[in-house]
């Protein structure tokens, strides 16, 4: 997919925020679901990256996603914003995945593996033709999906993360919070394990 020649739209026509930096901050997420689109916004308001791409399998809910985001530029720090196809992987310091086929009712998520795996075949070659520096896993079933992006992927252990029971931990210390009354920020509590059905809560 060609990126949006649209002014409004294009990043192309934007003069690129990090440009009087050593480096930019390239980050592309892989997958335009609710996920991505949470994962992207919430990238967009803290600043942290200078460059944001959507990929997905479907190029208009990406590029839909990214008019959305751009939309907000004018309240955040300067970001570009772009939707494409997987060549916007080059040159990216981080690639979050979030592409899987969703959960249905009654399943669990290690029911998942095999419909996932088969996806990951697909997606994580695409995305390691341009050689980014790291994969964040985030799609479901995690753990075993981060092992399959290390195998596939042929990297090194350091450059293929699983996002773990970070969402698990955050989901458990909020209900402690509820629970008792008190600042989720002062409950020191932990979800260990693997993120599913058998993670530990501590």
């Amino acid at each position: 997919m060609k990126i949006s020649k649209d002014p409004i739209y294009c990043s192309e026509r934007r003069e690129d925020p990090s440009q009087d930096r050593m480096e930019t901050r390239k980050v592309v997420i892989v997958g335009a679901g609710q996920e991505g689109a949470t994962f992207s916004f919430a990238l967009m308001l803290s600043g942290l990256a200078s460059h944001i791409s959507l990929v997905d399998v479907h190029p208009e809910l990406a590029e839909g996603h990214a008019m959305d985001l751009n939309h907000g530029l004018s309240f955040v720090q300067p970001v570009i914003i772009e939707s494409g196809d997987y060549s916007v992987c080059k040159n990216a310091d981080i690639v979050v995945v979030t592409a899987d086929s969703a959960q249905k009712e009654g399943e669990t998520l290690l029911d998942l593996v095999w419909k996932n795996n088969e996806v990951f075949k697909k997606i994580i070659p695409e995305i390691t033709a341009y050689d980014p520096g790291i994969l964040l896993i985030v799609s479901n079933p995690l753990d075993m999906l981060t092992y399959v992006a290390l195998k596939i992927s042929g990297y090194s252990m350091n450059r293929v993360i699983g996002s773990g029971t970070s969402l698990d931990t955050a989901r458990f210390r909020s209900l402690l919070s509820e629970h008792c009354k008190v600042d989720s920020r002062n409950v020191h509590a932990y979800i260990i394990g693997e993120h599913g059905d058998s993670e530990v809560p501590m």
